[in-house]
C-alpha cells in the first residue's frame, strides 16, 4: 500500500483516484471548489440541473470505461439522439450534418462551390503550415472560409492563419469533403446520431465516479486548493487548504500554471516562462431562465459566423428525459473571450441582453428571460499559436520527465479533449503505477504518445 495525492476532482482526477484505489493504493483527492466535476460539473439554476455548456458522452468511449459508467449510473444514463443545428450562410442546417438536409437547405451556390472544391482537391498543395491552409487543403476554400475559419477565430481569438496544424489535427477529424459526405450519410440514420447523457445532468458522471471512489476508500477533500507541492528524494509533501500529506506520487489535473506555482523546487526558469507564454482562452457561460416549457426542440445551436458573439446555445431539457420544471426552461450560451476582455467584466443582465440580441439576429425568437446567471471559466481553449510552438515543445518535453509529479487531463496537458479522452488518461495514469506507488516513466511516456493522437468528437 502507498499514498497517492490527486489534485483536482474533474473527470481525469476522479478516474485516476478510483483506479489507483482499485490497484491497492491509499488515495486522497484535493479539490479547490465545493463540488466535483470541474468544467464537466452540473449545478442548479432556477430549480433545473444545468451544465457548463453543451456536453455529451460519445459512443467512442473506451468499452471498459463505458461499462464502468453504465454500472454506476444504471438507467440514469440515457441513450439519446442528437438533434442540433448550425447556422451557415444564414440558413439552419441539421447538425450533425445529414445528406438530405444539406441538399434541401444549403444555397445552391455554396453547394456548387463545395462540389468544385471536392473535384479540385487532387490539384491543391499537399503541404500546409497552419490551421487555415490545412483546412483549405483538406476540405477546400469554401468550408474553410464559411465555417472552420470564422469559428476558429471566434473560439481562439486569433486569425486561423496564426494557429498551427496541431489544432486542426486535434479538432477536425474529416480528411476531405468526401469524408464529410460519408459522415452525413451515417448521421442520416438515427443510430449514427447516438450519444449518452445522464438524467441529472452531465455532472452526474463525475458525481458517480466520486461516490464510487469514496465508497472504495478514497479520501475526498473539497475546498482544498493546492498551496505547495514539495518534491523530496523519495516522497512528496503536499499542502492543500489546511491539510498536509506525505505521498509517493502526485497526479495533477489542475491547470498547468497553477501547478507550476505550487512546485518546490520550481521547474527550470525556461519551463516556467514557457508555461506563462502558452495562452488559453476563457469563456462566459450564461444561463438564461426562460418562462416557457421549451424554447426550441433542438438540443444545441452552433453559430460559426463572426456576426454573432455567442458560439453555441444549448437547452439542458432537450438533452434528457427528467423531472425538470414544466413552466420554465434554462438556456446555456457560450461566449469565448480573453479574461481581460470588456465582456468578461459585464454585469450578468447585460450579458443576457447581448445573448438575446444574438439569438434574434440569428432568426430565433426573443427569450423574454426573467433571470440570468453567468459563470466565468478562465481556462477553456488552449491556443496553439505559431508564436508559441517552441514553448509547447519545451513544456511537453518537461511533462514527459514525470518523476513523482504527473500532470494529466485537459487542464494538466493543455489539450482540447473530450471527457472520454480524459477518463482514459486517468485510467492509464493509475495503471502506470508500480506496487510502491511510483510511476513507470516509459509506460507514462507511451501513454502521452497515445494521448497526442486524440481527435475531438463534436
Amino acid at each position: 500500500m502507498s499514498e497517492i495525492a490527486v489534485l483536482g476532482a474533474g473527470p481525469a482526477g476522479l478516474m485516476t483516484a478510483l483506479k489507483a484505489r482499485e490497484y491497492g493504493h491509499e488515495v486522497t483527492i484535493f479539490e479547490a471548489s465545493n463540488r466535483v466535476g470541474g468544467m464537466a460539473a452540473s449545478f442548479e439554476v432556477a430549480g433545473q440541473r444545468v451544465d457548463f455548456g453543451s456536453h455529451r458522452l460519445h459512443p467512442a468511449t473506451d468499452p471498459e470505461i463505458m461499462s464502468l459508467i453504465k454500472s454506476l449510473l444504471g438507467d440514469d444514463l440515457q441513450t439519446r439522439e442528437r438533434h442540433g443545428r448550425i447556422r451557415l450562410q444564414n440558413q439552419w442546417i441539421g447538425f450533425p450534418l445529414r445528406t438530405l438536409d444539406m441538399v434541401k437547405h444549403l444555397p445552391i451556390r455554396f453547394s456548387g462551390a463545395v462540389a468544385f472544391d471536392t473535384a479540385t482537391k487532387p490539384f491543391r498543395s499537399r503541404s500546409s503550415s497552419d490551421f487555415e491552409s490545412e483546412i483549405r487543403r483538406r476540405l477546400g476554400p469554401t468550408v474553410a472560409r464559411e465555417f472552420y475559419g470564422p469559428y476558429a477565430t471566434k473560439l481562439y481569438g486569433v486569425e486561423p492563419s496564426q494557429l498551427t496544424t496541431e489544432l486542426s489535427n486535434r479538432r477536425v477529424s474529416a480528411g476531405g469533403p468526401l469524408q464529410i459526405f460519408k459522415n452525413a450519410i451515417q448521421a442520416s440514420r438515427p443510430e449514427g446520431r447516438i450519444f449518452y447523457y445522464p438524467r441529472r445532468g452531465y455532472g452526474q458522471i463525475a458525481e458517480a465516479l466520486a461516490a464510487a471512489a469514496v465508497d472504495r476508500g478514497v479520501q475526498l477533500e473539497l475546498e482544498s486548493p493546492a498551496h505547495r507541492v514539495a518534491i523530496k528524494d523519495d516522497r512528496v509533501d503536499v499542502t492543500c487548504g489546511d491539510i498536509s500529506v506525505d505521498v509517493s506520487t502526485v497526479f495533477s489535473s489542475i491547470p498547468l500554471p497553477a501547478l507550476v506555482q505550487t512546485l518546490d523546487p520550481p521547474p527550470p526558469t525556461e519551463v516556467a516562462t514557457a508555461v506563462d507564454r502558452q495562452r488559453t482562452r476563457g469563456m462566459l457561460i450564461a444561463h438564461l431562465v426562460v418562462p416557457r416549457s421549451q424554447y426550441t426542440p433542438f438540443d444545441a445551436h452552433y453559430f460559426p459566423g463572426l456576426d454573432i458573439e455567442t458560439a453555441r446555445l444549448s437547452e439542458a431539457k432537450n438533452y434528457r428525459s427528467a423531472d425538470d420544471p414544466h413552466d420554465l426552461t434554462v438556456l446555456c450560451a457560450e461566449l469565448a473571450c480573453w479574461v481581460d476582455d470588456d465582456i468578461w467584466r459585464l454585469p450578468s443582465e447585460t450579458v443576457g441582453q447581448l445573448v438575446d440580441e444574438d439569438l434574434q439576429r440569428a432568426g430565433l425568437p426573443p427569450t423574454n428571460h426573467i433571470h440570468v446567471e453567468v459563470q466565468h471559466l478562465s481556462s477553456v481553449y488552449p491556443v496553439y499559436e505559431h508564436s508559441t510552438i517552441d514553448a509547447r515543445e519545451l513544456i511537453n518535453n518537461w511533462l514527459r520527465q514525470s518523476g513523482r509529479v504527473v500532470s494529466l487531463g485537459r487542464q494538466g496537458l493543455g489539450v482540447p479533449d473530450n471527457i472520454h479522452h480524459v477518463l482514459a488518461m486517468g485510467s492509464r495514469g493509475a495503471a502506470s503505477l508500480d506496487a510502491s506507488g511510483i510511476i513507470n516513466p516509459q509506460s507514462w511516456r507511451d501513454s502521452l504518445d497515445d494521448f497526442a493522437q486524440h481527435v475531438v468528437q463534436d
